[in-house]
């Protein structure tokens, strides 16, 4: 927690600030004076914390007394850390020892990560200052208006507050997925009911695929047809069609019997004998170790060998000689009936048609498929963006519930807080958040701006109660508006809490007398006229007496 601040510039009697747990009051005059201090002390304290307003807001301050550093103190866990961060200087923060020695340098980003682990918040999702902008209620922020606790300002979204809601209470998990599915689909989950969905036509698909099957039998049937069918499938005349189915006949006689004489040809050739075997060598080798072997006598079987082979190839030689003329002629008929069709033009023209049938039937199945495919392929895209959108819809609806248990535990806690401070006699602030993230605040029966910011202060008590929020601010005009009794319960409220709670008040002796006692006890600060934070108010009227 934090545990003091310092600033050679403060007046002498308020050099150093000491806090303490709990309740910290910053308190005014009986009078109620103004720039005296108060909310510029708040927003020191903000400074500290790793907030940037206060050189922005209090522009004035720099201009009267210069440049200034503030230096402070934090305590976690019984260790001190010493730290100190000058006006000139706001986007760093420099940690120190006890007497404001250097040690390290700290940008504030850096630093606002050492209070966030220090104080142990643990929810990756947000950041120190996305807490503290909300809970720091100080005059000049726009997070002060009592009718909507919940906005960081006037103008933000009702959606940015609930969503801070869920990763406060740690459902950031479920606004990433929800995100993650709004950019796979392109739309946002509002316009998710309302979206006008395209179905692709799935006869279409169902008909083109049996259109597929139908031409490509007939391509091919066009491509294993016989000529005979091809000649009356293109419409030759009867005389045509005898005359050349008398030619192919007879071309195909030719053929068949060429090639049956071909390979009796190719079966002579290869299985003519070898004449030229060298024995001689391979009987004296066998000698070598067959020395008592009857060589003779293998020489004379296999002179007798020689002599068969010698007749068979004379005999083959003989058969070649016979084959080859008759091949011969086989292949100038042959010849001379492929020119004979040829001449008729009628097998080009047959090939031609054939062809352009081809293409002509290749074309359309091309064409189908492409369609069919792209069909299938938005049918994909339908199906899986189908998938997606239940998704989407299961995720929207988990949201919904883990919305609907936030604001049951909020509600709960206001009404337990509401039932002591106003001692069961009025009713609790409700918070409704509907599933498209419309925020409604409002106390039932009551809209007085008294009811309006205890509600506030109700809503912040229970959020720090039930969240990790390291600390809250109210100023005072948030807390002058609200009723003396409940007044009184609410500082006893903030003085037993936790976490540390930083007020501003004036007109203490106005209040209850439990109340002045609380408001005595837990002040940290005393400021009044003559007695401003930094010594003089530079506000008011100077007078040239």
């Amino acid at each position: 927690m934090l545990k003091e601040i310092k600033c050679d510039k403060f007046a002498p009697d308020h050099h150093t600030i000491y806090f303490n747990s709990g309740l910290n009051t910053v308190l005014g005059s009986t009078g109620g004076s103004n720039a005296i201090g108060k909310s510029t002390f708040l927003w020191i304290i903000d400074y500290v914390f790793g907030g940037e307003s206060y050189c922005s807001l209090t522009g004035d301050i720099k201009k009267e007394i210069g440049s200034h550093t503030i230096y402070f103190k934090f305590e976690f866990d019984g260790q001190p850390y010493y730290f100190y961060r000058s006006t000139d200087d706001p986007k760093n923060v420099y940690q120190s020892d006890k007497e404001h020695h250097f040690i390290a340098k700290l940008s504030l980003e850096d630093y606002r990560r050492f209070l966030f682990q220090e104080y142990k918040i643990g929810l990756p999702a947000l950041s120190f200052s996305d807490i503290i902008e909300r809970f720091f209620r100080i005059y000049g922020r726009e997070n002060t208006l009592e009718k909507y606790p919940l906005l960081v300002k006037p103008r933000e979204q009702d959606e940015k507050a609930v969503d801070f809601l869920l990763k406060l209470f740690g459902h950031y998990k479920i606004l990433i997925s929800i995100k993650s599915m709004e950019e796979e689909l392109g739309i946002k989950a509002s316009q998710l009911k309302n979206r006008q969905r395209q179905k692709v036509d799935i006869e279409k698909i169902e008909s083109n695929k049996k259109a597929i099957e139908s031409l490509k039998k007939r391509l091919q049937k066009l491509m294993k047809n016989s000529e005979e069918a091809q000649l009356a499938m293109f419409g030759f005349d009867t005389q045509t069609f005898e005359r050349i189915s008398a030619v192919q006949k007879d071309l195909n006689s030719f053929i068949r019997k060429r090639n049956r004489l071909q390979s009796e040809l190719n079966a002579i050739l290869s299985n003519i004998p070898d004449s030229k075997a060298n024995t001689e060598s391979e009987f004296n080798s066998l000698a070598n170790f067959f020395p008592n072997a009857n060589i003779k006598a293998f020489a004379e079987i296999e002179h007798f060998h020689v002599r068969i082979r010698e007749i068979l190839g004379e005999e083959m030689d003989q058969e070649i000689n016979r084959l080859q003329p008759l091949i011969r002629e086989y292949d100038k008929e042959i010849n001379r009936l492929n020119r004979k069709i040829e001449e008729s033009g009628i097998a080009k023209e047959m090939s031609e048609r054939v062809l352009s049938q081809c293409v002509n039937v290749s074309k359309s199945i091309d064409r189908l498929e492409e369609e069919t495919s792209e069909l299938v392929h938005q049918k994909e895209l339908q199906d899986a963006r189908a998938e997606a959108e239940q998704k989407l819809e299961k995720l929207l609806l988990q949201q919904s519930e883990k919305i609907g248990e936030i604001q049951d535990d909020i509600n709960s806690r206001m009404e337990l807080i509401n039932r002591v401070v106003t001692e069961k006699q009025e009713t609790a602030p409700l918070l409704y958040v509907s599933p498209q993230k419309d925020i409604i605040f409002e106390t039932p029966g009551n809209t007085s701006e008294g009811t309006a910011f205890k509600s506030l202060v109700v809503y912040d008590l229970s959020i720090l109660e039930l969240r990790p929020v390291p600390a809250i601010i109210h100023d005072s005009n948030i807390l002058k508006r609200i009723e003396d009794v409940h007044l009184e319960h609410i500082l006893e409220r903030y003085q037993s809490t936790k976490s540390q709670v930083f007020i501003a008040f004036d007109k203490a002796d106005s209040t209850t007398e439990n109340a002045h006692r609380i408001l005595e006890e837990t002040a940290i600060l005393r400021l009044s006229d003559g007695n401003e934070l930094f010594g003089r108010s530079w506000s008011k009227y100077k007078s040239n007496d």
